[in-house]
């Protein structure tokens, strides 16, 4: 769940993946597909969501190219274009950027530029032969290392941004050569490097390196001294986290929870972690409390909010899981209910006719996952529609990519608990 997870690829897991995915986190997402399916992860849904994650990027690069084309830098505009082509998977959205790209190349830009006649009645030396054609997508160069770099820094925070481009050339190779996959050789690269380099960005670094490469212990070692020069700097005790928890270390990741917040760090970070972290080790009155004070300072992350909400409702304040379900994006091109709180609601037995259009929403946009599948059957039970609730549930429990908790759930009510 952490900003840079993407670079710990032991730590990836498919539900990882669907929240990256849920909040729109698509660089991160991207990572996380690639790691499960190293680590040997074969699956549709992963297919699908490596598949959403690249169309994610590619739509982000898409709405950019298009900004500096409109504000007249064709050569960036393209550079995005090319970038968002390169990511896509779906048909439609490669055809969407290609006909952008093609429709706003240089080559035919420069000819808009230099004269206010149309492009396809233009001619040459007085001869009838048509005006020269954009330049196919093909022909235009990737972006080059400037623009990678703007493009990985795109998701910094703006201080940390100007951080790393105020490093030193031999800092920025290392850098790019972590974000290519070329961790030896950036790793190679980073104890190169002179002393006057190694400060916090550098051990930050460093640390992430190590655990990426598996020396855990020394990458923990590496990101409690970046700490020591980064009080308080979340991608740091983010990353720090992570390790700690790779290695099994609940209690140690609690510690240096309470630790940054005795110290100052942002308090809605540090209680929302805590309350993840009590949750994992069945600590149920602290989550519920650290729950509280995350959203009493303002923590609002979609996949935070969704936790936040299951202990409430446990605790029996429905009304305030309702609220915080509520806040979540609506689902669907139309803005129909989130499946969160569609599934809320399901518990609830309200709403049935919203709830029924949601879960069939997404069982058309989900067609292999039978998760919505038995939501539909569930409703169509709370609406006393016994007949077809029954037949869907008896074709859905016995399909092999529902999850075991599901499939319980359908076994339940097929036996009448």
């Amino acid at each position: 769940m952490g900003f840079l997870g993407k670079l710990f690829g032991s730590g990836a897991d498919i539900e990882k993946l669907r929240q990256a995915l849920e909040q729109n986190r698509y660089a991160e997402a991207v990572h996380l597909a690639e790691d499960l399916s190293t680590a040997g992860e074969e699956s549709e849904e992963l297919c699908q969501l490596q598949v959403a994650a690249l169309d994610g990027l590619a739509q982000l690069n898409l709405e950019e190219g298009e900004r500096f084309l409109a504000a007249g830098d064709l050569v960036r505009g393209a550079e995005h274009l090319q970038l968002a082509v390169a990511q896509a998977r779906t048909p439609e959205l490669v055809e969407k950027i290609e006909s952008v790209l093609v429709q706003g190349s240089p080559v035919e830009a420069a000819g808009k530029d230099s004269s206010d006649v149309a492009p396809s009645v233009a001619t040459s030396c007085g001869s009838c032969a048509p005006a020269p054609q954009p330049a196919p997508a093909a022909v235009i160069d990737l972006p080059d290392q400037e623009t990678q770099l703007e493009l990985i820094l795109a998701s910094y925070p703006p201080d940390l941004q100007q951080r790393y481009l105020e490093r030193s050339s031999a800092f920025l190779q290392a850098f790019m050569l972590v974000h290519e996959g070329e961790d030896q050789q950036a790793l190679d690269l980073w104890l190169q490097l002179p002393e006057a380099e190694r400060a916090g960005l550098y051990l930050f670094e460093l640390g992430c390196l190590y655990g990426r490469l598996g020396t855990k212990g020394e990458g923990v070692r590496v990101l409690q001294q970046a700490l020591e020069l980064e009080s308080g700097n979340l991608l740091v005790i983010d990353s720090l986290l992570a390790l700690l928890l790779e290695q099994g270390e609940i209690s140690g990741a609690q510690e240096l929870l309470q630790q940054q917040l005795a110290g100052g760090a942002d308090s809605a970070f540090c209680h929302a972690r805590l309350c993840e972290l009590q949750l994992q080790a069945q600590e149920t009155d602290a989550a519920f409390a650290s729950a509280r004070m995350a959203l009493d300072a303002g923590f609002s992350e979609p996949g935070f909010l969704v936790m936040a909400a299951m202990l409430f409702e446990q605790a029996g304040q429905v009304e305030d899981a309702e609220q915080l379900l509520i806040s979540l994006p609506a689902g669907g091109c139309s803005g129909g209910v989130n499946l969160h709180l569609a599934e809320f609601w399901l518990r609830q037995s309200r709403e049935l006719g919203r709830i029924l259009d949601a879960f069939n929403g997404a069982c058309r946009q989900e067609p292999d996952n039978p998760r919505w599948q038995l939501r539909v059957a569930q409703t169509y039970l709370a609406r006393n529609w016994s007949k077809q609730g029954l037949e869907l549930l008896q074709r859905v429990v016995g399909d092999p990519r529902l999850e075991e908790s599901l499939r319980l759930e359908a076994q339940q009510l097929l036996a009448g608990g």
